[in-house]
Protein backbone atom coordinates (compact mmCIF):
# COMPACT_ATOMS: atom_id res chain seq x y z
CA UNK A 1 0.00 0.00 0.00
CA UNK A 2 1.49 3.70 -0.85
CA UNK A 3 -0.42 7.04 0.06
CA UNK A 4 -0.59 9.63 -2.50
CA UNK A 5 -1.90 13.31 -2.01
CA UNK A 6 -5.43 14.12 -3.62
CA UNK A 7 -5.67 15.69 -6.83
CA UNK A 8 -8.45 17.21 -8.31
CA UNK A 9 -9.67 14.79 -10.77
CA UNK A 10 -9.95 12.36 -8.33
CA UNK A 11 -13.52 10.81 -7.84
CA UNK A 12 -14.55 11.11 -3.53
CA UNK A 13 -17.99 10.03 -4.44
CA UNK A 14 -17.49 6.32 -3.49
CA UNK A 15 -15.42 7.01 -0.87
CA UNK A 16 -18.30 9.48 0.21
CA UNK A 17 -20.64 6.60 0.05
CA UNK A 18 -18.49 4.19 2.52
CA UNK A 19 -18.71 6.72 4.99
CA UNK A 20 -22.50 6.84 5.03
CA UNK A 21 -22.69 3.27 4.55
CA UNK A 22 -20.77 2.37 7.55
CA UNK A 23 -23.56 0.53 9.40
CA UNK A 24 -25.28 -3.00 7.86
CA UNK A 25 -28.49 -2.13 6.24
CA UNK A 26 -27.64 1.75 4.93
CA UNK A 27 -27.85 2.15 1.14
CA UNK A 28 -26.67 5.51 0.26
CA UNK A 29 -25.36 5.64 -3.71
CA UNK A 30 -24.27 8.55 -5.59
CA UNK A 31 -28.08 9.29 -6.42
CA UNK A 32 -29.38 9.81 -2.78
CA UNK A 33 -26.19 11.83 -1.74
CA UNK A 34 -26.19 14.48 -4.09
CA UNK A 35 -30.03 14.72 -3.48
CA UNK A 36 -28.86 14.97 0.04
CA UNK A 37 -27.09 18.57 0.40
CA UNK A 38 -25.79 18.03 3.87
CA UNK A 39 -24.36 15.21 2.52
CA UNK A 40 -23.13 16.18 -0.96
CA UNK A 41 -21.25 19.16 -0.05
CA UNK A 42 -18.94 17.15 1.35
CA UNK A 43 -17.71 16.40 -2.05
CA UNK A 44 -18.97 18.77 -4.40
CA UNK A 45 -17.16 21.01 -6.46
CA UNK A 46 -13.83 19.31 -5.34
CA UNK A 47 -11.12 20.21 -5.39
CA UNK A 48 -11.75 24.11 -3.82
CA UNK A 49 -9.51 26.54 -2.86
CA UNK A 50 -8.32 25.17 0.93
CA UNK A 51 -9.71 21.30 -0.07
CA UNK A 52 -6.60 18.72 0.71
CA UNK A 53 -6.39 14.50 1.57
CA UNK A 54 -4.67 11.21 0.90
CA UNK A 55 -5.83 8.24 -1.23
CA UNK A 56 -4.63 4.92 -0.54
CA UNK A 57 -3.70 2.50 -3.45
CA UNK A 58 -2.78 -1.02 -3.32
CA UNK A 59 -1.32 -2.45 -6.87
CA UNK A 60 -3.25 0.51 -8.30
CA UNK A 61 -6.55 0.05 -6.90
CA UNK A 62 -7.97 2.86 -4.62
CA UNK A 63 -8.55 1.48 -1.16
CA UNK A 64 -9.12 4.17 1.17
CA UNK A 65 -9.52 8.02 1.26
CA UNK A 66 -9.15 10.73 3.84
CA UNK A 67 -9.40 14.13 3.08
CA UNK A 68 -10.65 17.71 4.64
CA UNK A 69 -12.75 20.58 3.97
CA UNK A 70 -13.46 23.45 5.25
CA UNK A 71 -17.20 24.91 6.23
CA UNK A 72 -18.69 27.87 7.59
CA UNK A 73 -21.31 28.33 10.05
CA UNK A 74 -23.60 29.31 7.80
CA UNK A 75 -23.39 26.09 5.77
CA UNK A 76 -21.80 23.31 8.66
CA UNK A 77 -20.51 20.01 8.44
CA UNK A 78 -21.96 16.84 10.87
CA UNK A 79 -18.82 17.69 12.70
CA UNK A 80 -18.24 21.28 12.14
CA UNK A 81 -16.15 23.57 15.00
CA UNK A 82 -14.97 26.67 13.19
CA UNK A 83 -14.46 28.09 10.34
CA UNK A 84 -10.53 27.56 10.31
CA UNK A 85 -10.67 24.10 11.09
CA UNK A 86 -11.83 21.36 8.63
CA UNK A 87 -13.90 18.67 8.69
CA UNK A 88 -12.63 15.13 7.96
CA UNK A 89 -13.72 12.68 5.63
CA UNK A 90 -12.47 9.26 6.07
CA UNK A 91 -13.36 5.61 4.39
CA UNK A 92 -11.64 2.66 3.47
CA UNK A 93 -13.13 0.09 1.07
CA UNK A 94 -14.48 -3.64 3.16
CA UNK A 95 -11.43 -5.11 1.46
CA UNK A 96 -8.70 -3.20 2.60
CA UNK A 97 -10.07 -2.90 7.02
CA UNK A 98 -8.63 -4.44 9.55
CA UNK A 99 -5.28 -3.62 7.78
CA UNK A 100 -3.90 -0.25 8.84
CA UNK A 101 -5.33 1.61 6.08
CA UNK A 102 -7.34 4.02 8.51
CA UNK A 103 -4.60 4.98 10.79
CA UNK A 104 -1.92 5.61 8.06
CA UNK A 105 -4.52 7.79 6.00
CA UNK A 106 -5.44 9.73 9.40
CA UNK A 107 -1.85 9.94 10.47
CA UNK A 108 -1.02 11.15 7.13
CA UNK A 109 -3.35 13.82 6.71
CA UNK A 110 -2.70 15.28 10.84
CA UNK A 111 0.71 15.74 9.36
CA UNK A 112 -0.14 17.44 6.30
CA UNK A 113 -2.48 20.02 8.81
CA UNK A 114 0.39 20.35 10.48
CA UNK A 115 2.40 21.13 7.65
CA UNK A 116 -0.05 23.61 6.87
CA UNK A 117 -0.44 24.94 10.12
CA UNK A 118 -3.92 24.48 10.63
CA UNK A 119 -5.23 24.98 14.67
CA UNK A 120 -6.61 21.85 13.79
CA UNK A 121 -9.11 19.06 12.47
CA UNK A 122 -12.86 18.18 13.13
CA UNK A 123 -15.03 15.43 12.76
CA UNK A 124 -17.96 13.87 13.32
CA UNK A 125 -18.59 10.12 14.17
CA UNK A 126 -22.04 8.28 14.92
CA UNK A 127 -22.78 6.12 17.73
CA UNK A 128 -22.03 2.61 17.18
CA UNK A 129 -19.59 3.17 14.96
CA UNK A 130 -16.64 1.93 17.68
CA UNK A 131 -13.97 1.01 15.29
CA UNK A 132 -13.72 4.93 14.04
CA UNK A 133 -14.05 6.26 17.12
CA UNK A 134 -10.89 4.02 18.96
CA UNK A 135 -8.71 5.06 15.76
CA UNK A 136 -9.74 8.94 16.90
CA UNK A 137 -9.15 8.42 20.40
CA UNK A 138 -5.62 7.14 19.94
CA UNK A 139 -4.66 9.80 17.51
CA UNK A 140 -6.03 12.39 20.14
CA UNK A 141 -9.06 13.75 19.42
CA UNK A 142 -11.66 14.41 21.76
CA UNK A 143 -14.95 14.79 22.00
CA UNK A 144 -16.09 18.87 21.57
CA UNK A 145 -19.93 18.56 21.22
CA UNK A 146 -22.54 16.60 20.58
CA UNK A 147 -25.87 16.89 17.23
CA UNK A 148 -28.12 13.87 17.13
CA UNK A 149 -26.76 10.34 17.72
CA UNK A 150 -23.39 11.72 17.01
CA UNK A 151 -20.40 13.12 18.62
CA UNK A 152 -18.63 16.57 17.42
CA UNK A 153 -14.35 15.10 17.53
CA UNK A 154 -11.34 17.51 17.60
CA UNK A 155 -7.73 17.53 17.51
CA UNK A 156 -6.29 20.69 18.24
CA UNK A 157 -2.85 21.15 16.10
Amino acid sequence: MHLRRLASADDLMPFLVLAMNWQPGRDWDAERVWAAPEIAHYIEGWMRAGDDGVMAEDDGASVGCAWWRFFNSSDPGYGYFADDVPEIGLAVTPAAQGRGVGRALLTALIDLARAQELPGLSLSVEDGNDGARRLYDALGFAVVGRSGNADTMLLRL
